[in-house]
C-alpha cells in the first residue's frame, strides 16, 4: 500500500495538539493561582474590617484593596488565556482531525484501487478461461465432424 504522503502533516498537527494542550494547562495553573491570591487577600480585608479602626489598619486596609483590585486585573488576564489557550486546543484539534481525515480518505482510495485491479485480474482469468473452453469446444466439434465425413 503506498505511504500515505502527508503523515508528516498528521504527526505536526498532533504535536500542535499536545503543544495547545498543554498551554491549556499551564494557563488554568496560572488561573487557580491568581483565584487563590484573590480568596487571601478579600479574607485579608475582611480579617482588617473586623478589628478597631485605627489609622494603620485603614492604611492596610486601603493597599489590601488596591492589591484586591490588581488581583482583579490580573485574574481577568489569566481567565483571557485559558479562553485563548481553550481556543488554541480546539484548533488544533481541528487541525489534527482533518489531517487523520485526508489519511482516511486516501487509505480507502488506496482500498478501493486495490480492489478494483483485483477484479480487473479476475475478469482477465475468467475471460482468458471462458475463450479456452470456446476454443476446446470448437476443436471437439470440428473432430466430430471430420469424423462424420
Amino acid at each position: 500500500m503506498a505511504a500515505f504522503k502527508l503523515s508528516s502533516l498528521l504527526k505536526v498537527r498532533r504535536i500542535q495538539e499536545d503543544q495547545a494542550a498543554a498551554g491549556l494547562h499551564q494557563a488554568r495553573v496560572t488561573a487557580r493561582g491568581v483565584q487563590r491570591r484573590a480568596a487571601d487577600e478579600r479574607e485579608l480585608l475582611e480579617d482588617l474590617g473586623g478589628q478597631s479602626v485605627l489609622a494603620a489598619a485603614g492604611i492596610a486596609r486601603a493597599s489590601a484593596a488596591r492589591q484586591l483590585s490588581e488581583i482583579r486585573a490580573a485574574q481577568q488576564v489569566a481567565d483571557g488565556e485559558v479562553d485563548a489557550a481553550e481556543t488554541a486546543l480546539m484548533l488544533a484539534r481541528q487541525a489534527r482531525r482533518s489531517a487523520e481525515l485526508l489519511k482516511e480518505r486516501h487509505d480507502a482510495t488506496l482500498r478501493a484501487l486495490d480492489a478494483r485491479a483485483e477484479q480487473q485480474l479476475l475478469d482477465e482469468l475468467v475471460s482468458a478461461q471462458h475463450h479456452r473452453d470456446r476454443d476446446e469446444h470448437h476443436e471437439t466439434d470440428h473432430d466430430v465432424k471430420e469424423e462424420e465425413s
